[in-house]
């Protein structure tokens, strides 16, 4: 009977630290600050949040591209067109495009030239 319930205990530690390893290596692949943006993301009102590196933004994808283009009209930017996964604006004489990619399946990176706009919340 000994033998039994020594067994189910190392199995039982050796899933917990499977689930360790595992929940480290998604951290360091996606990186702990963006898991945090992650997270608030998911846990608070707030649809889009700054990244580290400058113009890059992320949302929730069910967000979509609605919230984006009501960001940058926000800013004076008029929506031109969009081709692919890029959006094209004008406000004035300048031009900026913001490309959009599918990021970690359920989240999307804005990338914003020259961050000419600032789409995180305010």
């Amino acid at each position: 009977m000994k033998r039994k319930w020594k067994i189910i205990l190392f199995s039982f530690i050796g899933f917990i630290i499977l689930l360790f390893i595992l929940g480290a290596t998604y951290i360091n692949n996606v990186g702990y600050n963006n898991v945090k943006l992650m997270y608030k993301l998911n846990t608070t009102d707030v649809s889009i949040v700054q990244m580290e590196e400058e113009g890059q933004y992320l949302a929730l994808r069910m967000n979509g591209n609605q919230l984006l283009k009501d960001r940058v009209e926000r800013e004076g930017w008029q929506f031109k067109q969009q081709e692919g996964a890029a959006f094209f604006f004008k406000k004035d004489n300048q031009e900026t495009v913001i490309s959009t990619e599918i990021w970690n399946s359920n989240y999307v990176l804005y990338r914003v030239d020259d961050n000419v706009v600032n789409l995180a919340d305010k």
